[in-house]
């Protein structure tokens, strides 16, 4: 299959609306509050203000034709460490099949090559169950930097939430090797 990683694009919007609305654990990808979602326009509106703020990257992995599979997002850069935090999505439909894997190589590679950056240090956090996003962070060398103790308030209980990070001299390591 021919797959990329590009710039979310506004024909995209629509599908990643749907994705967000459709979620019915979407208070679990995520330790900030969750509300409701805006209406499509107003929440077209946030994404198109968050593709243009300094910084902010957002990438859909799309196949051959433009369908898009899945999210990922790189945002809070902090210039003095050279430092920037990212989240993924998947869809159920678009989950166990190993794009998960090619979303953050080819998301990694984007990042880290990015010469306006020069980041030193990718991060990302998930909640202590969700072994698959566990995973998939180990399978590209991210270290588990900390845990934040009882951090997930959701209604199944309270959990802890993992921090994973990856420097970009492990990740040049890793590319000699692959």
């Amino acid at each position: 299959m021919n797959y990329r990683l590009v710039p979310l694009q506004e024909e995209h919007y629509s599908i990643v609306y749907q994705w967000d609305v459709t979620e019915p654990q979407r208070e679990f990808y995520t330790c900030r509050p969750t509300h409701d979602l805006d209406d499509f326009e107003i929440y077209a509106g946030k994404l198109r203000d968050s593709t243009r703020a300094h910084h902010n990257a957002i990438y859909c992995l799309v196949q051959g034709d433009w369908t898009a599979l899945g999210r990922i997002e790189a945002f809070d850069f902090n210039p003095r460490n050279k430092s920037m935090e990212f989240g993924y999505y998947l869809p159920l439909q678009h989950r166990g099949r190993g794009l998960g894997t090619i979303m953050l190589r080819l998301f990694l590679t984007e990042m880290f090559a990015n010469e306006t950056l020069l980041l030193n240090k990718l991060y990302a956090t998930t909640a202590e169950h969700n072994m698959a996003s566990v995973g998939l962070l180990q399978k590209f060398g991210f270290h588990l930097d900390g845990i934040l103790r009882e951090h997930y308030w959701t209604v199944n209980g309270i959990m802890a939430q993992w921090h994973f990070s990856l420097l970009r001299s492990e990740w040049s390591t890793q590319l000699r090797y692959k």
